[in-house]
């Protein structure tokens, strides 16, 4: 989303466009990949590549059919063919995989398409980004009406680090010091409460209105496996009905994912996702403290239980594979986890009542499953939200009219630019 809309602000050269990601792995979010370098008893090093979070992305629109060719022209995104599979009913199908295709990657992994967008963005602009920076507070200056951008940087600013440390950390004003005219948000937590790690200090009246817009979002889990012999699994990638694996996808069947090893990313269904958060939530219930995921619970929780589903599936004579069925997986030599919160939002008609959704820690969650494909409007309604008297915006698939994902949260990314141009011209002509 950011990304998408730092493209169509860079066209303007009259503008200074700052991008703050708070990711520890640089700028992508939800499109993160990860990379891992191991050592066997041999100390010999295995790279080990996953995309942790997006899996691939659809071009349903006109308007993203487009990019995505010139992406494509570019040699930065390629169609994604293999071998898919399907267990469960198309409209359970993880984003239409299989039955309605065309799918895209990003070559070389998912989050490279951010970081493309961005140096794209900044060859003929005065475009600045800033990794590993948390935005905790937003300061407006009465007279200037200015933005000031108040946060930390570092260890400090990860999800994942332990609260004790956070606690010690030194705020600053971050970016320009005389403000900015205009803030777009793409991170659905930053109008959380301030308890929440990812919370950037928004107006009460603005993180109303987001939340109301929300409705409720879908949390997932992910968990990353690398295998130390080749599977025989002959897909590529599947969608499953299973009360806990939603989807897998083989990293060696994307373009130019380079990797030593055999590695899967299996994702959660979003039922699975919602009974772990509220068996572990995210806010301590008598401290009110943010509980940042840890990576002894998610490789010794989810992790496990994920790779237990997927073998089930996979070696069920019953199931996906019939007659071809595994009798068991190979050892695993690699296993870590992702725990999505706010993976994606639900869908326009589950905003305000659903029978599927649960309230933890005083947030919505909703693991209602309805079509992800084709990507289509849901609503007749701006793709994001605006405040023009404070000049603050939220764009994402969180606040767009389309289907959830990845061409939904871009374009509403490209119309909340796009409307922030027009009223910074506005401004200038008074």
């Amino acid at each position: 989303t950011g990304a998408s809309a730092c493209r169509c602000l860079s066209k303007c050269p009259d503008l200074q466009v700052h991008i703050f990601d708070q990711g520890r792995r640089g700028v992508g979010g939800r499109t993160s990949s990860r990379r891992y370098d191991i050592r066997d008893g041999n100390e010999a090093s295995s790279t080990l590549r996953f995309d942790h979070g997006c899996q691939f992305f659809r071009a349903d629109t006109a308007r993203f059919k487009k990019l995505v060719h010139e992406w494509i022209e570019k040699g930065n995104v390629s169609e994604w063919n293999g071998d898919f599979r399907s267990s469960t009913t198309q409209e359970h199908e993880f984003f239409g995989l299989p039955s309605t295709p065309p799918f895209y990657v990003a070559n070389d992994g998912m989050q490279t398409l951010s970081k493309n967008i961005l140096i794209d963005a900044s060859e003929n602009s005065d475009v600045h980004i800033h990794t590993g920076v948390r935005v905790a507070n937003l300061n407006r200056d009465t007279v200037t009406k200015k933005w000031r951008l108040i946060g930390t940087s570092g260890e400090a600013a990860y999800h994942d680090t332990a609260e004790k440390l956070q606690e010690h950390c030194q705020t600053n004003v971050i970016g320009e010091e005389s403000g900015y005219d205009a803030v777009i948000l793409t991170d659905i937590s930053s109008s959380f409460g301030g308890w929440h790690r990812a919370s950037a200090g928004v107006p009460d009246s603005f993180s109303t209105a987001v939340r109301n817009r929300v409705g409720a979002r879908v949390p997932l889990l992910t968990a990353m496996i690398a295998f130390d012999k080749e599977t025989t699994i002959p897909f590529d990638a599947a969608s499953f009905d299973h009360p806990v694996v939603w989807f897998a996808a083989k990293t060696n069947s994307k373009p130019q994912m380079k990797t030593d090893k055999e590695c899967w990313t299996i994702v959660s269904t979003a039922s699975y996702a919602c009974d772990k958060i509220e068996e572990t939530p995210m806010q301590d219930p008598t401290t009110g403290e943010f509980i940042p995921q840890s990576p002894d619970y998610l490789t010794t929780v989810p992790g496990p239980d994920l790779l237990r589903g997927f073998e089930e599936i996979v070696c069920d004579k019953d199931g996906i594979l019939g007659k071809n069925a595994l009798c068991n997986l190979p050892k695993h030599i690699f296993m870590d986890a992702q725990r999505w919160g706010s993976a994606l939002p639900c869908h326009r008609h589950l905003r305000h009542e659903s029978s599927t959704r649960k309230v933890l820690s005083g947030v919505p969650y909703d693991s209602g499953l309805y079509p992800l494909a084709p990507t289509r409007i849901e609503e007749d309604s701006k793709s994001f939200l605006a405040d023009d008297d404070l000049a603050l915006y939220q764009a994402g698939d969180m606040m767009s009219n389309h289907t959830p994902g990845l061409e939904s949260a871009s374009l509403s990314g490209i119309d909340a630019a796009e409307h922030l141009l027009i009223q910074l011209k506005l401004g200038l002509n008074e």
